[in-house]
């Protein structure tokens, strides 16, 4: 078993490095396009070449290009890319005018993200005042006090630092372009990566204060009055639009007003950081799911509607229940029926009815949501209930496993039992920290590996509580516990016993951490948030206390079967838990029934999760009656 652990562990941080990696790459690629479309004009001018530096740098920049879009993973869109990459670097070879390489830039980077997604996005709404602090201390001797690219240290620099008031420029660049210069900075040139000095918050900080300094008052104006009165723009515009998009991508495939909204947004970025946002990220991958299905690409119309529940709503139904808890169940079957009628490919019809209930739905959820936030109530009621909901499970395990090996005088099962939540809390900040600095977790990510660990979880238990029952039906063996003659439990059962811990706490503290997140955001007051918090440990210390002082007063035959009665029934819940997560990660297919969804208990309206409970059940009878018909040889 601990083997095992130690596999299943070195595999996720492999897979995590992977990632890291690839993101990585695809971020560099969006800033050598950026850095190509922008600075062409410095090389090549009227089909001459005027700078034979930059020139070199030029051809140098399209070919790691080239090189890199070639070593990006299979994915459909992956060959149109290969070749704008390729159809760029022809043109800087033969010396193309400035708008034929901007154009070809423009379209690598669209396509770049729409084939790949955002490498990575803030996950908090970027302090400017402290992006100005630092910009002073960091950026101001090269691009100068007010960033016109004329700091004192940037004098005879070749190429010269950038005007970030340059309204040429500023159209060309995203902020996930200006991010990753910032972060990696920029061969061959005086820009120095700031990777390892800056924390990724202040990097993205600077990415929107620099990246905003050339929106006059006017366009920030125009383009708040159009973002919050304009309908639909603020769908159009969710926070990966406004991190992967250049003014002039918007410019282009929106419009005027979008594209002044755009430079509203980067001067005032709390306003896509508002609690609407998870409400419109659901609209738009809504509409996503919604166009792709029409255009029979039904592999990314699942995905969108996936991502419409996973990345947006769910971020929110905590807090929506708090205030009212049947809108938010309606919600979450409005968004089932959008995932079952193009999962069974329904026709265009009764997805579109389905996308428009579900729709309905947000605009209900956003009204309940009103902008002043979630009031103390509301606050206390979704912060307690996030941390008792999520950790109550979790606590259930531990506290039946300790009381089991307290009963049994097992120290070192005590011990490696407590080892294996404690490193499961280790292990949920650190993937947590992962996701937030490191890789982009998306919501099927989340639910992927919650599923995982909640049938791992399931299986063990299952086999853990009938262990137990076996054991209770030996009185031989209970008379070895009650004399105390060595330890009760052997090596391979301790580890089984640490993983169960493990695996169970695991599986509730990472999407725990992400919902507070998502909280934090829509409160008023956060001193509420902290009552909750604080009620909520209060309430699972007593529900553990007595659990444990309960099972240390049962005669030990009859806590042994109690005991495993719980582990089984806990299987079973932990059992549909995982099968739902796998279902709305996209993993295994989902056949709906009208059924109720009963949440503590883990039944949800799926006929792969019902039955899979009922053949467990089935199971645990049978196993119950065969083990029974050997009492009395055992005895």
């Amino acid at each position: 078993m601990a083997n095992s652990l130690l596999r299943a562990l070195s595999v996720f941080f492999l897979l995590s490095l992977l990632s890291l990696s690839a993101q990585a790459n695809q971020a560099s690629l969006v800033q050598l396009v950026e850095y190509i479309g922008a600075d062409y004009v410095n090389a090549v001018a009227d089909g001459e070449v005027v700078s034979s530096a930059e020139y070199a740098e030029m051809q140098e920049f399209a070919g790691l290009l080239a090189k890199g879009v070639a070593a990006l993973p299979s994915a459909d869109g992956k060959a149109e890319l290969l070749d704008q990459a390729e159809a760029l670097q022809r043109a800087v070879a033969n010396k193309a005018g400035e708008p034929r390489v901007k154009e070809l830039a423009r379209n690598i980077r669209t396509t770049l993200v729409n084939v790949y997604g955002v490498p990575i996005l803030p996950k908090h709404a970027p302090d400017l005042a402290r992006a100005a602090t630092l910009y002073q201390s960091q950026c101001a001797a090269c691009h100068g006090a007010e960033g016109r690219g004329d700091g004192p240290a940037g004098v005879g620099l070749d190429p010269a630092p950038t005007d970030f008031h340059s309204l040429e420029r500023y159209d060309s660049r995203s902020l996930l372009g200006l991010y990753t210069t910032i972060t990696q900075g920029v061969n061959g040139t005086d820009m120095a990566a700031y990777g390892d000095t800056l924390s990724q918050a202040d990097r993205w900080a600077l990415a929107f204060y620099v990246g905003g300094k050339a929106v006059t008052d006017e366009v920030a104006q125009e383009g708040k009055t159009a973002f919050n009165t304009l309908p639909g723009l603020k769908a159009q515009l969710p926070l990966n639009a406004v991190v992967a998009k250049a003014p002039a991508d918007v410019l282009k495939e929106q419009g005027p007003k979008a594209y002044a909204a755009l430079g509203y947004l980067r001067t005032e970025p709390d306003a896509v950081f508002n609690k609407n946002r998870f409400i419109e990220l659901s609209a738009h991958k809504l509409t996503q799911a919604e166009q792709a299905y029409q255009a029979g690409d039904l592999t990314t119309a699942r995905a969108a509607a996936l991502a419409a529940y996973l990345d947006g709503f769910e971020m929110i139904e905590r807090q929506l229940a708090a205030v009212d808890e049947n809108l938010m169940r309606d919600a979450e079957h409005r968004f089932m029926a959008v995932r079952e009628a193009i999962e069974h490919d329904r026709g265009q019809a009764e997805v579109d009815d389905a996308v428009a209930a579900a729709r309905a739905q947000l605009n209900r959820a956003s009204a309940a949501l009103d902008t002043d936030g979630l009031g103390p109530v509301a606050a206390f009621s979704a912060s307690f209930f996030i941390l008792f909901r999520e950790g109550l499970e979790a606590l259930l395990i531990v506290t039946v496993l300790l009381a089991f090996t307290r009963k049994a005088n097992a120290a070192t099962a005590t011990r490696q039992i407590h080892l294996g939540w404690l490193t499961a809390l280790a292990a949920g900040m650190a993937t947590w920290y992962a996701a937030s600095n490191l890789i982009s977790f998306s919501g099927a990510t989340r639910e992927l590996t919650e599923g995982v660990a909640g049938l791992l979880a399931a299986l063990i238990l299952f086999y853990v509580g009938f262990w137990m029952h076996n054991h209770s039906q030996s009185q031989k063996w209970l008379g070895y516990i009650k004399n105390k003659v060595h330890n009760a439990l052997d090596g391979g059962t301790v580890w089984t016993l640490a993983f169960v811990a493990f695996i169970s706490v695991y599986r509730e503290i990472f999407e725990t951490i992400l919902f507070y997140e998502a909280l934090w955001a829509q409160v008023t007051e956060a001193t509420y948030l902290l009552y909750g918090i604080a009620a909520a440990v209060i309430a699972l210390a007593i529900v553990s206390t007595l659990i444990f002082r309960i099972g240390m007063k049962l005669p030990l035959s009859l806590f042994f079967r109690a005991t495993s009665v719980v582990l089984l029934v806990l299987s079973v819940i932990l059992l549909g838990k995982g099968i739902a997560a796998l279902q709305e990660a996209g993993t295994i297919g989902a056949f709906y029934l009208g059924v109720p969804t009963i949440d503590w208990l883990g039944i949800y309206p799926t006929m792969q999760g019902i039955a899979a409970q009922l053949l467990t059940v089935a199971l645990a009878f049978f196993l119950w009656w065969k083990g029974n018909r050997k009492i009395p040889a055992a005895s």
